[in-house]
């Protein structure tokens, strides 16, 4: 099985492949509450349930309609599992897995998580399911870091141990799925390596990531709560390309025309780190997801992005996010641009 960053950096050149009759990747919320309270999250501010508009869990009646719409329009290379909070406070997170799975919609599905919740009550169920990719944020090793970043008791040798046994009972029962993913968000200090050293004998790819400051909506400083010294290249945002270098500065970006993101409350954002819905370009409790990626609110979005007017969104404007993606689409020519914002499938 590929590792997760050969997962994220081997596909076809995107400016080869558009349009696309369906998008290459979906990220769906499971829920947007979490049990952290991550300082670098914009879970965590006071203001934020009044910003996206309510908190809540995504109802598996009205996730069962979404993978429908899915595989309406054909098999999805990517599923995500995941959004703003933490996706085993969904119940039903598992049985999502597996449906999706069942009724051959996707490929490949990732869950990414804080790791609190993996214990052993739910390994067999979660081995059982198909889930391919298991990617596990890890704030600190050092109880009073990791009590100062998440502001809770969670304690890391708790979380330590959930991924340990959880790759052991993987291993015991012959598996190679999921994937076991472990990162620590780089806050530029001497725990890296000892992270690294840790988490390696535990897991398939352990690796150090670049904070992000998701998309910069309302000039929010994420990144200088835990990178005061404003060391972090956000180009390189999730290490995703590192053995690539930086991708480089570009005028257009390319997610709206390979990825979506599907919000707990319905609303069909563009990019996962549009936390504050800013990119909204339908619902898809009232709208097909075919009707939404052939819209007119998407193509309206894609031709802002075209003509170099992402600071008329309010969640695009301040982005660096774009840095962080290879694909890049800046030259194509005038009847290329046109093809792709006229194809309806």
């Amino acid at each position: 099985m590929k590792s997760f960053t050969q997962k994220n950096s081997n596909r076809r050149i995107l400016k080869d492949i558009l349009p696309l009759k369906l998008p290459l990747g979906i990220s769906i919320e499971p829920i947007n509450l979490c049990n952290m309270k991550c300082v670098q999250c914009p879970v965590s501010l006071k203001e934020f349930k009044d910003i996206v508009g309510g908190v809540d869990a995504l109802n598996f009646e009205f996730y069962k309609k979404i993978i429908k719409d899915i595989k309406s329009m054909g098999q999805l290379i990517q599923l995500n599992l995941y959004g703003d909070g933490e996706p085993f406070l969904n119940k039903d997170l598992i049985k999502m897995v597996k449906y999706a799975k069942d009724q051959k919609a996707v490929e490949k599905i990732t869950i990414t998580t804080n790791g609190t919740l993996l214990d052993e009550t739910i390994h067999e169920e979660l081995l059982e399911s198909g889930l391919d990719y298991l990617r596990v944020s890890i704030y600190s090793i050092d109880n009073k870091k990791h009590k100062e970043v998440t502001r809770t008791d969670y304690s890391p040798k708790d979380i330590y141990n959930n991924v340990k046994k959880l790759k052991e009972a993987r291993d015991a029962a012959g598996l190679s799925k999921p994937f076991i993913y472990t990162k620590l968000i780089d806050a530029h200090s001497d725990e890296n390596e000892l992270f690294l050293s840790r988490y390696a004998e535990i897991s398939d790819q352990a690796n150090i990531e670049t904070p992000m400051n998701w998309n910069g909506y309302s000039e929010y400083d994420f990144i200088g709560k835990i990178d005061s010294d404003g060391k972090t290249d956000q180009t390189k945002v999730q290490g995703f390309y590192e053995e690539k270098g930086k991708s480089g500065l570009k005028n257009i970006c390319t997610t709206a025309f390979h990825s979506l993101n599907i919000k707990q409350n319905g609303d069909v954002c563009i990019c996962i780190v549009d936390w504050n819905h800013g990119t909204t370009v339908g619902n898809i409790k009232n709208e097909s997801l075919e009707d939404i990626w052939f819209g007119d609110r998407m193509k309206s979005f894609r031709q802002m992005h075209i003509d170099g007017r992402k600071h008329e969104n309010e969640s695009c404007k301040n982005c660096n996010y774009m840095y962080s993606n290879p694909d890049n689409i800046d030259d194509l020519s005038e009847d290329e641009y046109k093809k792709i914002l006229n194809y309806k499938g």
